[in-house]
């Protein structure tokens, strides 16, 4: 009875940025309610088709009654390079944003899409990628912006990727990303109601440790793991169906460990969108398994309707 009360508190969504998922069978038949998108935080002055693609996702996901999550993340641009110093000069995704500009950017996303009310203030804030890497305070600057700009909201202050300092390692430590994480909350202002977890590294190892020791240095009322789920294709985990559906059932034997998780975005729905890296849950119109238990787990799930079998 215990562990029935626990997976029915869990809410999930998928994490998917086209807005093409809205338009999908496969994806209505889920029955999701939560749907998770990453934008550029400057998109409304970018001048490029981002803003149309923002648009039409946001759109579909109000008149579908599905609750979008936002999350900011650095200018559009592949940001691979960013670590190379005369790469990150000239390009703008490497380039970390001054608290006056999120600022006024985020206005102005607030002003266009006043319906949407749940944020992640920046994506993945302790990758190498995103240009609050190596800045902690302004990750902390950015959620306390995002929390006055929008009161009633609900925001993410952080979303912690779980990077070991050797993720292959049998036992991992993951030494910098606890201090990264310590870092940002001397410097956060606002109380830590939402922090939100990418565990795609202990998800598809099969392991709890990173989770484990991020929610606890986290100390936060509630964890959402913002992006989980289990890979098809990718590096050195080769290219597989079976394993991807062993991670995807245990992503679930994780966020049941925890109370403190309360959400999971299963990330991404479409697959063989980029040649690198591969988790989707279909592909060119195609179950793959971990789709087919994902809907089995979501009917587990999902309450009952009012009035159905019995008293």
């Amino acid at each position: 009875m215990k562990l029935l009360l626990v997976l029915a508190a869990l809410q999930v969504g998928i994490a998917e940025n086209k807005p093409e998922l809205f338009h999908d069978p496969l994806f209505a038949d889920l029955g999701v309610k939560h749907a998770r998108v990453v934008v550029s935080y400057d998109v409304m002055t970018s001048r490029d088709d981002e803003l149309q693609r923002v648009t039409d996702y946001l759109t579909a996901a109000r008149e579908q009654g599905i609750e979008p999550l936002v999350t900011f993340e650095h200018a559009r641009g592949a940001a691979e390079r960013c670590r190379e110093k005369k790469f990150a000069r000239r390009h703008r995704q490497c380039k970390l944003p001054t608290a006056r500009s999120y600022r006024n950017h985020f206005r102005l996303f607030r002003k266009r899409f006043p319906w949407v009310k749940t944020y992640v203030a920046w994506n993945e804030i302790n990758h190498f990628t995103q240009p609050t890497a190596k800045h902690p305070g302004a990750a902390a600057r950015f959620a306390d912006i995002a929390r006055r700009e929008c009161r009633g909201c609900r925001v993410v202050v952080a979303d912690i990727l779980d990077q070991a300092d050797n993720a292959n390692a049998k036992k991992p430590r993951f030494r910098s990303t606890l201090r990264y994480i310590e870092r940002f909350k001397k410097a956060l202002k606002s109380p830590r109601r939402f922090c939100g977890v990418h565990n795609y590294s202990d998800t598809n190892r099969f392991r709890d440790t990173g989770t484990r020791k991020i929610v606890k240095a986290l100390k936060c009322q509630e964890i959402w793991l913002t992006e989980t789920g289990g890979i098809y294709r990718f590096g050195r985990f080769g290219t597989s169906a079976s394993r991807q559906l062993r991670a995807t059932k245990y992503m679930f034997t994780i966020a049941k460990r925890y109370p403190r998780i309360k959400r999971l975005y299963v990330y991404t729905f479409f697959g063989r969108s980029t040649p690198r890296f591969d988790a989707g849950l279909v592909a060119r119109g195609h179950r793959r398994p971990a789709y087919d238990y994902l809907r089995r787990k979501l009917r587990l799930l999902r309450p009952p309707q009012a009035g159905a079998g019995g008293r």
